[in-house]
């Protein structure tokens, strides 16, 4: 938060013209918020990054074909600015990679849908030093298990063990394609309509391409993304 002025200091990743409008009409009448970056492009926000900073960002998820995907850049970010205050906005509501983005470093999740007032709270519950997790969100990750992966990360020895386990190379064209696509935060009919396949086909594909890799889980296939794409 900014000592001078005592505002919240955001900046926006969105490559929808109108959800930027929105902010600007969302902060508009709010003494304590001022939008002070507003970014179509990852690389127009990396530019000002360098030499600027703010408060909070609000970061959307999916943006064009062009740019890097979601956790790509949210990895990127944290690896450059470990300090970066970052609110995820997306309509993607995969457990598993909201669970991936909190791991990789954001500080709160909220989905596009959301009222004005929501997005207001989460903003102010992440400059004020808080995570904010969204109830129907904390309650689904509290029934995730904890597994024999999450155990060997902890204690350090899941590495080799990961890089003996998954290689790509055990697939087919189409079985990567759809893998791909999936981690990129697509949902399977998404995929299907991107690929002109039905949604049974590429569901199996995903399937079949999980038992190859002996990933049983979502959760676990996010865990390895870095190790299936290089």
């Amino acid at each position: 938060m900014n000592p001078l002025t005592s505002q919240i200091r955001l900046a926006l990743l969105d490559d929808h013209p109108i959800i930027c409008r929105s902010f600007d009409v969302l902060c508009a009448d709010q003494d304590d918020l001022i939008v002070i970056g507003k970014f179509g492009h990852s690389r127009e926000l990396l530019s000002w990054l360098r030499i600027a900073e703010c408060d909070v960002l609000v970061l959307d998820y999916i943006l064009q074909d062009d740019e890097m995907d979601g956790l790509s850049l949210i990895k990127h970010l944290m690896a450059h600015y470990p300090h970066l205050k970052i609110l995820l906005s997306t309509s993607v509501d995969s457990l598993a990679v909201i669970r991936t983005a909190y791991m990789l470093g954001v500080r709160g999740y909220i989905a596009k849908r959301e009222e004005s007032a929501t997005y207001l709270s989460a903003i102010r519950t992440i400059a004020n030093g808080q995570r904010y997790i969204p109830p129907r969100i904390a309650e689904e990750l509290s029934q995730v298990p904890l597994r024999k992966f999450d155990k060997d990360l902890i204690n350090g020895s899941a590495r080799q063990y990961g890089q003996q386990l998954i290689s790509t190379r055990l697939l087919t064209p189409r079985e990567a394609e759809v893998l791909n696509c999936y981690l990129e935060g697509m949902e399977i009919v998404d995929i299907a309509v991107k690929l002109k396949r039905s949604r049974k086909t590429v569901s199996g594909h995903k399937q079949s391409a999980m038992r190859k890799l002996g990933i049983s889980s979502d959760l676990e296939l996010f865990k390895y993304r870095n190790d299936l794409f290089k």
